[in-house]
């Protein structure tokens, strides 16, 4: 059995070493076509462009002891009254704008719970914050 181990070591340290080296020359030859034809992200990272601003999206989700209609009133409710406008209601969505920000509410059916998830994005990465923290501690 030692001897079987021993006589296909090799070949497997050599499939190994072979794999390794062609993993690395891939991820040199995918970096330096991205690199070449891939889009201009400079302007992502530089301070230079105020005007250009990246957009924020944060999200949360959890478990209501309601069933997803409740929650779709409840959630309508909740953007009426933090001063949302252009809100609207299809079903068991809801979505709505603030400032130059949009809201989400999704509710979906879970036994006799419902299950929400809450998206807001905006340019703004501490109002987006501010706003999806208001709305989930307010379902």
């Amino acid at each position: 059995m030692f001897q079987l181990l021993i006589s296909h070591s090799k070949g497997i340290l050599s499939a190994i070493i072979a794999g390794v080296i062609i993993a690395i020359v891939s991820t040199l030859i995918l970096d330096y076509i991205y690199s070449e034809t891939g889009p201009d992200e400079s302007h992502v990272y530089s301070d230079s462009n105020n005007n250009y601003s990246v957009p924020q999206l944060w999200s949360h989700h959890k478990i209501l002891d309601v069933n997803s209609e409740e929650c779709a009133v409840k959630g309508q409710v909740i953007l009426e009254t933090l001063g949302f406008s252009s809100i609207i209601k299809n079903d068991k969505y809801v979505y709505g704008n603030l400032d130059g920000n949009r809201a989400t509410i999704k509710c979906v059916d879970l036994s006799d719970q419902s299950f929400v998830y809450i998206a807001v994005a905006g340019a703004n990465i501490k109002l987006v914050e501010k706003i999806r923290n208001k709305i989930s501690w307010q379902l």
